[in-house]
């Protein structure tokens, strides 16, 4: 139902996609978020997923926390890299939201704004965390044409980044939905141009009324509905409606939210916020606390002089620190959809019984890096691997040594050099004594493919299994992830099948374009079949699935070509 009500916006935004030049890099930063270590290399793009919020290499529900900053117009002195470094380093925020001051006639308040607000951006996205651009406004529709001129400006230079949020309105005061649906459509069109990222939208009555967004809600494939409360005032009502709203299959974000009373001042209530924080956990909600911000109003987390901790401040600060110890991106190794385990550097290896390990203390060695040109044959000995967590090297009976006790969660990592990105067929020596085993590879954080070992008899019972990669250009990691262990591998071949990779040539007349993207949401709404060459090029994922995870990352090819 939900591609059903999708599918004409998202035609519409791929058949633009595809006209459109490369996406043009914020001034200042390389093509590669500098960090690489966050939130965003873990979940990479957030998408909706009916009423929940996945990464796209993490199919589980994804919650992130941080802070909001107060209105750029008013509290400007916080709006640079020093800010987000604090934030990031000592409050262990996974996402931070920049409230651009705009009145209600669409006009920004300060003309040095969106300079902060770039400077606030790309200090983000080099932290590797989450950043809401957010048009922080209480009357954004009575001038959608100059969110529309923003919005586009923003999603040109920041949209191919996986860690930018577009809130397209703030809160709405008494005004109707339709009212709020209208303009946001207007303003969404624009992103798309540019961008497949995540749009939260605010809702009636200071961004409280979710529940009449998610009776009527916007034909975008990634939009989410606004929710906001202060614990001093808002209770089990307001969280009644966003209780509605998530039965409706609507995604809910807290883009903000205080611990004090709704004009932003009071003491810290406490009991109410637990409730809340308790709420938003069993939901998975994310959520920015108002606000960084030294006013002199109980919500604002820094003293008189700028630097200290208020109350509120101290009490945000703990309950960011302690839902630190437990983040999934910080504590668990890739294994779900884009295999990445941490790693850490250690001296090379000087003997074979130094590289004998387990998979908590990863190991690392010198190894040469493989060069794959587009022709002939290129073999990987599986022990000439750079990093490696939790497997043993053991003698080979088809000579020299493999890589053997593969148990499920170990992983090995392999320099490579891809002249050109084509598919190449991989072929695997694997043996097995029982039961078998999967493999699953990723190059560059993303998911490649997987491969399944059966049961060959023995430990030394060499077969061959294949498996075909799309490899991207330019030097990176492979990266060998058991899903399932119980199995050795020894020697890997690659074979090039092909010249300029085709996945996404869904109609196969030999390119990548919005008609491909069009004659997928046909299938996925039902209208039209897919023969087998079809869906193996519309597979993008090569889960051996057909649904709308692959019709999101055909979009990003379209916007990325």
């Amino acid at each position: 139902m939900k591609i059903q009500k999708a599918f004409s916006a998202v035609c519409a935004f791929v058949m633009t996609a595809a006209l459109l030049p490369r996406v043009l890099l914020a001034p200042g930063l390389s093509e590669v978020s500098a960090a690489g270590n966050g939130p965003v290399s873990y979940y990479g793009q957030l998408q909706t997923s009916g009423n929940r919020i996945i990464g796209s290499s993490y199919s589980e529900p994804v919650q992130v926390k941080g802070m909001s900053f107060f209105w750029s117009n008013w509290q400007g002195q916080y709006w640079n890299s020093g800010t987000v470094d604090r934030m990031v380093e000592e409050f262990k925020c996974e996402i931070l939201r920049c409230s651009l001051g705009v009145d209600d006639q669409g006009s920004i308040y300060s003309g040095g704004d969106v300079g902060a607000l770039r400077s606030v951006m790309d200090a983000a996205i080099a932290k590797d965390i989450y950043v809401i651009v957010d048009w922080h406004s209480h009357g954004a529709h009575n001038n959608p044409n100059a969110a529309k001129s923003f919005f586009s400006e923003i999603a040109r230079d920041y949209g191919k980044y996986d860690n930018v949020i577009f809130e397209v309105y703030n809160e709405p005061t008494q005004v109707s939905w339709s009212t709020v649906k209208g303009y946001a459509e207007q303003v969404i069109s624009e992103i798309r141009k540019y961008s497949d990222n995540l749009v939260i939208v605010g809702t009636p009555t200071w961004s409280q009324n979710v529940d009449e967004a998610a009776n009527d809600p916007i034909n975008d494939s990634n939009v989410a509905y606004v929710l906001h409360f202060y614990a001093g005032t808002h209770g089990g009502d307001l969280r009644a409606k966003g209780d509605t709203a998530l039965s409706k299959n609507a995604a809910v974000f807290v883009s903000e939210w205080g611990t004090v009373n709704a004009d932003g001042d009071g003491a810290v209530n406490v009991g109410s916020t637990e409730q809340w924080l308790s709420w938003m956990d069993s939901n998975k909600l994310s959520w920015c606390n108002w606000a960084i911000s030294s006013k002199a109003e109980g919500s604002s987390i820094f003293g008189g002089d700028g630097s200290s901790l208020t109350e509120a401040g101290n009490y945000l600060k703990k309950i960011l620190n302690t839902h630190a110890e437990t983040a999934v991106w910080r504590t668990v190794p890739k294994s779900n959809n884009d295999p990445e385990p941490q790693t850490s550097e250690s001296d090379p290896q000087n003997s074979e019984s130094e590289q004998q390990t387990t998979e908590s203390t990863p190991q690392t060695q010198n190894a040469e890096r493989l060069s794959l040109s587009g022709s002939g044959n290129a073999v990987l000995e599986a022990e000439n691997y750079a990093s490696m967590s939790g497997v043993e090297l053991e003698d080979c009976a088809q000579g020299g040594k493999n890589v053997g006790y593969i148990e499920s969660g170990d992983w090995m990592s392999y320099p490579i050099s891809v002249q050109q990105a084509m598919k190449y067929e991989l072929t695997v020596d694997a043996a097995s004594e029982s039961g078998g085993g999967q493999i699953a590879f990723s190059c560059g954080g993303n998911t490649l493919g997987t491969l399944d070992i059966p049961a060959t008899g023995g430990w030394q019972n060499w077969q061959q299994f294949k498996v075909t990669l799309e490899l991207p250009a330019g030097e990176s990691d492979l990266k060998l992830y058991a899903q399932q262990g119980g199995f050795n591998v020894d020697k890997m071949t690659f074979t090039a099948v092909g010249g300029q990779a085709a996945v996404g040539d869904v109609n196969l007349d030999g390119s990548v374009s919005a008609a491909d993207a069009v004659l997928l949401c046909r299938y996925l709404v039902g209208s039209v079949q897919l023969n087998g060459e079809q869906a193996k090029q519309a597979d993008m994922n090569e889960d051996r699935k057909l649904n709308a995870k692959d019709l999101t990352l055909l979009k990003r090819v379209l916007l990325r070509h």
